[in-house]
């Protein structure tokens, strides 16, 4: 029988930009990897028989990275991501969907948002999206 495999052995790391990311993040949660092709109608008339059928073509790979941090106190990486975020600059990032598993690899900017509920934990949520000024990202290696 196949394993099935749990989100907790699913991997983050971060490092700097232009190598692959080495330094795993630990403080993470629900790591989010999404991939929606856009794509381009190639339907044609066909030869008049009956209705076309919609035929379509992959023109472009939107990829976007999501993950939650714990606001916590003397943690390097999640300080290392929030200079990188409110400053613009890109770092590396690499999934795994377990440890020795597959997913994104490259350079990314970073977008975050602060959250601090009334009744819960500070929580920081990153979304990360591909930058190619070092390197080509690589959706699923």
């Amino acid at each position: 029988m196949a394993q099935k495999k749990m989100g907790f052995e699913g991997k983050i790391f971060y490092g700097a930009a232009g190598s692959t990311a080495s330094a795993e993040i630990t403080n993470s949660r629900d790591i989010s990897y999404n991939m929606d092709a856009e794509k381009a109608d190639t339907t044609t008339r066909g030869d008049g028989s009956g209705p076309s059928i919609v035929t379509e073509r992959v023109v472009a790979l939107p990829v976007s990275i999501e993950w939650t941090m714990l606001n916590k106190v003397g943690d390097t990486s999640l300080e290392a991501l929030r200079v990188a975020a409110y400053a613009g600059l890109p770092v590396a990032i690499r999934t795994q969907d377990h440890a020795s598993g597959k997913g994104y690899d490259g350079d990314v900017v970073l977008s975050v948002s602060h959250g601090v509920p009334y009744r819960g934990e500070q929580t920081y949520q990153f979304t990360a999206t591909p930058n190619d000024d070092q390197r080509t990202p690589q959706t699923y290696v």
